[in-house]
């Protein structure tokens, strides 16, 4: 071979391993749908009525129903990239119009400045009907975009004459300057537990995800490793079987009968393992404090600041400082031109404040305080404990609190001289819905309430006479004014019984729609004769139809769906507070709750991961007829409900399956789930961590902050209906409804954050651990009661051993077995509780 052949060989080789190391890394991770997934490729709109996306024959189809106003009020995006200066990178994509359109690409900011790095010369591409646009294209930026995206833009002047569908086929964007790479992936944990802990005395329950082989049918051998490896506990597994909300074949592990406590205990079965968890008493004794302090988060028109906001980046501006709200148009309402709303709560994720769902969580809150004041536990929520502007004034925070909303709440009662007066504004928030990734005071939007309805109105009435008796001894001017406001919310319900939210979309708030109203009527009665003892609402309460009932399905937006309690179904409101205030002089009431109780546990032992709720008719929740089954909206909330009555229960019997019942219902919440998911944030080993939230979303914008421990999830829903979820391939029609869930900001439909459910999860949290410390007294054994059974108890009990109760040093809480003597009995009850830790 001649020089020249060998060195142009060697130039050849040479070229083409630099064109190998070289060759180009795809940055999309979705480049065509034939899988069925479209994420992270999700449609943004500034009407959810414009359009809709789905996914058939491997196209991803964009159905315009409305063109909007601009050309990015609909929008479908792929974030999460970043463009660097001076690399080179190709562009690719291919599409087709069911009709004559335009549509804008381009790759740049996802937010301010808003700049491009590539686009088609600034002018839209025009697609001809039927006909397939293809685009190839490279670039190279001469600037970087950290947060970058690849967007299509297809609304305003750009849409055709709607409705019509755009069908993506394909797209990429690849960069010659990037290495490929292999994504790490996290092992898994399919023996599923509470990532938190179990009780030493409370049932311990794990779940395990198996294969499918016939060898799994037969139990498994289980161990309790503690800390340091050793085994402290085996058993057999029991092979459950197919568990069709969850899609996972499973066996149980029951370790109920280990009570010591410690730190990094793990289970093992076979393969198969479990996340560290602990066995104590402390579990939810911060988380209840953080799961109330949601609520300050929430507070519209004060700054937070520290220390109340507990870290510097959740500081922030008051919001809607002046938070004047002129009436909606075109509702046939005569009221006032415009309400001042200033204060209150934000309801959730945007900035509108809800009467209805307002009134739910205030009543909640305001329901653990007199159940905790009832059982001598409200001390961990007095002055100072929740750390908030009003602690050291000497009243309760957790009232304080509650005032902060029940304030607001009758700022919403329509004055003397306008039409409906006495009743109580439905909602108000922004005119238009807001993008994620924006403050409260950055909020611009023209600001609007929405005519009275009686469900608010009732709402009013019965949160304003729940305050009236609370507050009567505390703050006697402010308890008066509740007790006027609810009167006359009530004489105004009972003049206006049927003005009904319909049913239907807003731009900018939800509906709340509610046209069912009786238990609602119930649920005032109830509170208005416990606070006044008037026979006339003794009398309204018994001629409901489910007196002293808990209801076993709810009414309103979920009618018929097997549930306790709602926003929209409050009958079961009124019953609680019958069994607590006036137990004896309703009988019926504690009958129910216990009833009901029952029936929760029973759908626990037909659960492979032990949850309280049973699958749903999806045809009641679709408004069609279908034998399909599944998980309905805010699944999360169906739960802590159903443990707020199944803790009653406890309270009314001491029957301890009733407490094993709240505390299993946690255990799903706290990663005893198919996803190993922790639903609150801040807890677990896989907690919560992008919740839909405008403000706590730094997945949308890094400048953002990440969300405060406590918040939890409103959980899987089977009709997976934002595009984020949808765009993951879930669907009613084949994916198990646990698994109808995704942590992602984008994802409102599974992953919300509002005021109800923190509510509930607030009252949980405080019962269990106010439980479990009423049960710590009971442990004799901690004689100094410093929260643990250590060397200090054994040394008192040496100082007096074999004293007797005649003589003077003779010490009683050293008799341990109170036999009037203090000897080797004491010394053997000691040692067998040696090392015991609660809560104290």
């Amino acid at each position: 071979m001649s020089k020249k052949l060998s060195m142009f060989c060697m130039i050849l080789f040479t070229l083409l391993a630099f064109r190998g190391m070289c060759s180009a890394a795809e940055l999309l991770e979705t480049t065509d749908f034939t899988s069925g997934v479209s994420l992270p490729w999700h449609l943004i709109e500034s009407d959810d009525s414009n359009a809709y996306t789905y996914i058939k024959d491997g196209k991803l189809i964009v159905h315009m129903d409305k063109k909007g106003v601009n050309k990015w009020d609909v929008r479908l995006a792929h974030r999460g990239l970043s463009i660097i200066s001076g690399y080179t990178y190709t562009v690719k994509f291919s599409l087709t119009a069911t009709k004559d359109c335009k549509v804008y690409a381009k790759i740049g900011d996802r937010g301010e400045p808003y700049g491009e790095a590539w686009n088609n010369g600034w002018k839209p591409y025009s697609i001809k009907a039927n006909q397939v646009l293809t685009v190839n294209e490279r670039f190279t930026p001469s600037i970087n975009y950290k947060e970058a995206e690849f967007a299509f833009e297809l609304g305003g002047e750009l849409a055709g004459a709607v409705p019509y569908e755009i069908e993506f086929i394909s797209m990429s964007l690849s960069d010659f300057s990037k290495p490929t790479s292999t994504p790490v992936i996290t092992p898994s944990r399919d023996i599923r537990v509470n990532q938190m802990g179990y009780f030493p005395d409370g049932v311990k329950r794990a779940t395990v995800k198996i294969g499918n082989s016939g060898a799994d049918e037969s139990p498994l051998d289980w161990q309790l490793k503690n800390s340091s490896g050793t085994v402290v506990a085996a058993g057999k597994t029991k092979p459950f079987g197919f568990d069709h909300a969850s899609g996972d074949k499973v066996h149980i592990i029951d370790f109920t009968d280990y009570t010591k406590p410690g730190k990094g205990y793990q289970l093992v079965a076979g393969s198969y393992t479990s996340w560290y968890f602990d066995i104590g008493t402390d579990m939810y004794t911060r988380m209840k404090y953080d799961a109330l302090k949601y609520f300050y988060h929430s507070r519209s028109g004060i700054e937070l600041k520290m220390p109340y906001c507990m870290e510097s980046k959740w500081a922030r501006p008051a919001g809607h400082a002046n938070d004047m709200a002129s009436l909606a148009s075109g509702k046939g309402y005569n009221g006032p031109y415009s309400i001042d709303a200033t204060g209150g709560w934000y309801d959730g994720a945007d900035y509108g404040k809800y009467v209805v769902n307002g009134g739910f969580a205030l009543w909640m809150l305001q329901n653990q305080y007199e159940h905790s004041k009832k059982n001598g536990q409200d001390t961990p929520f007095g002055d100072g404990k929740l750390n908030i502007p009003e602690s050291e004034n000497n009243i309760n925070d957790l009232l304080d609190e509650t005032r902060w909303e029940m304030e607001w709440m009758l700022k919403m009662q329509i004055p003397e001289g306008y039409d409906r007066a006495g009743m109580a504004v439905h909602k108000l928030g922004d005119e238009k819905w807001l993008s994620l990734g924006l403050r409260p005071d950055e909020d611009d939007m023209h600001r609007v309430y929405y005519p009275p309805s009686t469900a608010a109105t009732l709402n009013l009435a019965a949160c304003a006479a729940q305050a009236a008796r609370i507050w009567k001894d505390i703050d006697s001017e402010f308890s008066e004014k509740c007790m006027i406001a609810a009167e006359s919310a009530y004489k105004a319900a009972k003049s206006n019984p049927a003005i009904f939210y319909p049913y239907g979309y807003d731009s900018g708030t939800m509906a709340y729609s509610d046209d069912y109203v009786e238990d609602d009527f119930y649920w005032a009665a109830c509170e208005m004769y416990i606070t006044t003892g008037n026979e006339k609402y003794l009398s309204d309460l018994k001629g409901y139809k489910e007196s002293q009932m808990i209801p076993s399905v709810l009414t309103g937006e979920f009618k018929g769906v097997e549930g306790c309690f709602n926003r929209n179904a409050t009958g079961g409101l009124g019953t609680l507070t019958l069994a607590l205030n006036k137990t004896a002089e309703f009988p019926e009431a504690s009958a129910s709750i216990i009833e009901a109780a029952n029936s929760y546990i029973e759908i626990q032992k037909k659960e492979g991961y032990g949850v309280p709720l049973a699958e749903v008719d999806m045809g009641l929740i679709l408004g069609m007829d279908t034998d399909i089954t599944g998980y309905p909206g805010a699944s999360n909330s169906f739960i802590v409900n159903k443990a707020i009555v199944m803790a009653y229960a406890y309270d009314l019997s001491k029957d301890s399956k009733y407490f094993n019942g709240v505390i299993e219902s946690m255990d799903y919440l706290m990663g005893r789930n198919p996803l190993v998911q922790c639903y609150v944030s801040g807890y677990g080993e896989n907690p919560l961590k992008y919740p839909h939230h405008r403000f706590f979303c730094p997945q949308i914008d890094p400048s953002f902050p990440s969300v405060p421990p406590g918040f939890l999830s409103s959980g899987p829903n089977s009709k997976c209906e934002d595009p984020w979820i949808a765009g993951s391939g879930c669907s009613y029609f084949y994916t198990p409804p646990q698994q109808c869930f995704m942590d992602h900001a984008e994802s409102w439909s599974t992953n919300e954050v509002n005021i109800s459910l923190n509510a509930a999860l607030a009252w949980v949290t405080y019962y269990i651990d106010a439980v479990k410390n009423v049960e710590s007294e009971k442990v004799t054994e901690d004689i100094n009661k410093d929260g643990s059974v250590n060397m200090a108890d054994v040394v008192l009990v040496a100082k007096v051993f074999g004293l007797t109760k005649d003589d003077l040093e003779f010490d009683k809480k050293c008799d341990l077995n109170n036999d009037s003597t203090i000897n080797i009995s004491d010394i053997v009850k000691l040692a067998l509780k040696f090392g015991y830790t609660y809560t104290s």
